[in-house]
């Protein structure tokens, strides 16, 4: 479930620094230029962080599941 919710809470922070860099137009000024690419920089690596906090919690299910096996057949 971690997972997922981070995979989601990535893929929003990847559209929204998609639709920051297609706010406004060619009439713009420079400075609000930079300004959009900033704030769709900060949105693309806020959702890297989230990706890896995905990859993370995919990780721990996994170590969890083959711990409980290995367990399950030293019992037998």
């Amino acid at each position: 479930m971690n997972a997922r919710r981070e995979g989601d809470a990535a893929v929003q922070s990847y559209r929204r620094a998609q639709q920051r860099l297609r706010d406004g137009g060619k009439d713009v000024s420079s400075e609000q230029r930079l300004i959009r690419i900033e704030d769709a920089l900060d949105a693309l690596l806020d959702g890297l962080v989230k990706q890896r906090e995905q990859i993370g919690s995919g990780v721990a299910v996994d170590v969890a599941g083959h711990t409980l096996a290995a367990r399950a057949r030293s019992r037998r």
